[in-house]
């Protein structure tokens, strides 16, 4: 009775929670949502639900009836493993990264290491653990020995630390870190042609001349020679070979640059060297003998702060110089080796004449200088490839403006000195003694410095740009304790100014316009003021009254005695550019010494077959002189007939390339 009373009380109480599941379906979601949360906290075991063929009803009874909260808690349990296993991988993934790094830093290691111990075999790597502060210890481990890296430190800029240890011993590993080391290799080649022409008849001809061979077309006795030529007094021939009106030559300048930086100072420092393969042909090329030359070589640090250069070079009287020159053409100018071509050391080979537009002591370092055009070219002296040591400054641009100072000790003393075989008689016994002669200037303590300023007019589309340049220094004096020279010729003091300025006006990205001007003034740099000799343990004036030294004296005094003019010169010019096409004409003049004149006018064009982009340039290009010489002192010719100062036209073609 009690048994089925108990089982209509059940499926009563099943019908109407049935019917209340029913009911409840129509509810709003989260009152549904309550009901629910309170029947699983209700229910603790599973509960059978009835066949019915209402399947969406039965479904719902499942949810409620079946709810297990541990299955739940088990399901996030299982979410949160899986996420923390997801975040280990990526820590092993980045560790395994930095091993792999680290390995890599290492293996380098060991093939340095391997390199210089022969003995030594390639281990194993064993893995690292990365802490922290990044530092790492890797140990390759051998069968014989261990290799221990010491203090290897993987910081972000990725240095390893070039200390090892081997068998106790600690050894520098100088192939090691990061080297910003850059070697440049460069110059310019230019392979060029000529031709000239100049006044027909006898009158061209003496200056078209081999050789000292000059001698033949002047009436020139001894006395005559020695007043013309004071310092080199013993025959008046001619340095040059003037004898071919059509030649072709190369000339190249090699440079080699070495630098490296230090990025946390701010330097950047290296080597400069030079080579020169020199136009002119000297004793060597006789013998057959074209070797390259160094020109200069210095050392160079450069900061914000400004430039410092140390060693055999020019100064910032040739760096910083300013004239018509620099807008020129390919040797389209009298910048150039022009004056090699054409006769220009005047009728008793003394080269009366200043040719370039530089201050004397880069006059001088290129063999454009009388004295040292015959010192190399008669006595081949390598001036050309000995530039005076120098220590030189050049300060950044402010605001367009710039300025360099350098200071130079001496020249090389050799190149101011010859070398003579004198004989006398001893008692009837002809002895030959050498002697020598301290002909040069030789200066000492050459303080140069130069200044410019550039400004940029952007609305007109014109650049300005000025300079001063200048020079000063001693002439080296003889020793009152020292007499190694038996003849000592005294100079003036060096000393020079050049001002130039320049203008620059682009008309279109095609077309530009370009303007320049300059003018110097060397006073008697280089210009000798008297002559001595050694008699006994004194240097002593030369005799005027001397039969042989008298008439020295007179050209001395005649060339460079007070009345004479001081070195001057003057440049200006024009330059027009349309695309690769660049045209200029030019002009120079000089004065020096006892009036004797040059003018040289110069139209040049060329055409740059580079692309715009290239750093080499490859450019054809030819230049035209026509030149006129006013030579005060001449001598006269063999028939006692005063001789035209020398003419004429050259004709320049060539290519020059630049890399």
């Amino acid at each position: 009775m009690k048994k089925s009373m108990y089982t209509r009380t059940a499926l009563v109480s099943l019908l109407t929670l049935c019917s209340f599941s029913s009911f409840a379906a129509g509810f709003p979601d989260e009152s549904m949502k309550e009901i629910k949360k309170q029947e699983s906290t209700k229910t603790s075991g599973k509960v059978e639900v009835m066949k019915t063929s209402n399947k969406k009803l039965k479904e719902k009874m499942d949810r409620i009836c079946n709810a297990d909260p541990r299955k739940k808690a088990e399901e996030l349990k299982k979410k949160e493993e899986l996420r923390l296993a997801a975040e280990q991988k990526k820590k092993e993934e980045i560790r395994l990264a930095n091993e792999k790094k680290a390995k890599l830093i290492e293996d380098s290691k060991a093939k340095a290491l391997n390199a210089k111990n022969s003995n030594i075999e390639k281990g194993k790597v064993s893995k690292t653990k990365r802490s922290k502060t990044k530092n790492a210890k890797v140990e390759a481990k051998d069968v014989k020995k261990d290799i221990k890296v010491v203090n290897k430190n993987t910081e972000e800029k990725g240095k390893a630390s070039p200390v090892v240890s081997v068998g106790g011993v600690d050894i520098i590993d100088t192939n090691q870190g990061q080297s910003n080391l850059r070697i440049t290799f460069g110059g310019v080649v230019d392979a060029q042609g000529y031709g000239k022409a100049g006044p027909s008849g006898a009158d061209y001809k003496r200056y078209n001349v081999m050789p000292n061979r000059s001698t033949e077309y002047y009436n020139a006795t001894p006395d005559i020679t020695r007043g013309a030529n004071p310092i080199f007094y013993e025959g008046i021939g001619n340095i040059g070979d003037y004898s071919n009106d059509m030649g072709m030559i190369a000339d190249a300048i090699l440079h080699l640059r070495a630098e490296n930086k230090n990025e946390d100072l701010g330097l950047l420092y290296g080597a400069d060297v030079q080579f020169h393969v020199p136009v002119t042909e000297g004793k060597g090329a006789s013998q057959g003998v074209y070797a390259a030359k160094g020109r200069s070589a210095h050392v160079f640090v450069n900061s914000k702060y400004g430039d410092v250069k140390l060693g055999y070079q020019f100064g910032p009287e040739a760096l910083m110089r300013l004239d018509a020159t620099r807008i020129a053409t390919v040797d389209g100018a009298a910048d150039s080796d022009w004056f090699r071509k054409v006769n220009l050391e005047g009728s008793a080979a003394s080269f009366p004449f200043y040719v370039t537009p530089r201050l004397y002591t880069e006059s001088f370092s290129s063999e454009s200088e009388k004295f040292s055009f015959r010192m190399a070219g008669k006595y081949n002296k390598g001036v050309m490839t000995t530039l005076p040591f120098r220590v030189a400054y050049y300060s950044p641009s402010y605001m367009g403006a710039r300025f360099g100072i350098s200071y130079s000790p001496r020249y090389d003393s050799g190149l101011f000195t010859v070398k003579e075989t004198v004989s006398e008689d001893k008692g009837g016994k002809i002895e030959h003694k050498e002697t020598i002669k301290h002909v040069g200037p030789d200066y000492e303590h050459i303080v140069s410095a130069g200044a410019s300023y550039e400004y940029d007019f952007d609305k007109h589309n014109i650049k300005v740009k000025t300079s001063a340049v200048g020079e000063y220094g001693f002439p080296k004096q003889p020793s009152k304790d020292k007499h190694l020279y038996k003849e000592f010729v005294e100079y003036n003091d060096l000393m020079g100014v050049n001002f130039g300025v320049s203008a620059d006006y682009k008309i279109n990205e095609d077309q530009g316009v370009k303007f320049a001007a300059s003018f110097a003034y060397l006073g008697k740099s280089g210009q000798p003021k008297g002559i001595k000799k050694l008699i006994g343990d004194t240097y002593t004036e030369i005799d005027s009254k001397d039969a042989t030294d008298g008439k020295r004296v007179e050209g001395l005094k005649a060339q460079f005695g007070k009345d004479s003019i001081d070195t001057m010169y003057w440049t200006v010019g024009a330059g027009y550019q349309h695309e690769n096409i660049y045209t200029s004409l030019t002009y120079f003049g000089s004065r020096m010494n006892d009036k004797d004149m040059l003018h040289d006018g110069a139209l040049g064009v060329q055409y740059d077959l580079s692309p715009a982009c290239s750093k080499s340039k490859f450019v054809p290009y030819a230049a035209l002189h026509y030149f006129m010489t006013n030579e005060t002192g001449k001598l006269k010719d063999e028939s006692d007939a005063d001789v035209p100062s020398n003419q004429g036209i050259l004709l320049l073609t060539g290519v020059k390339f630049s890399f």
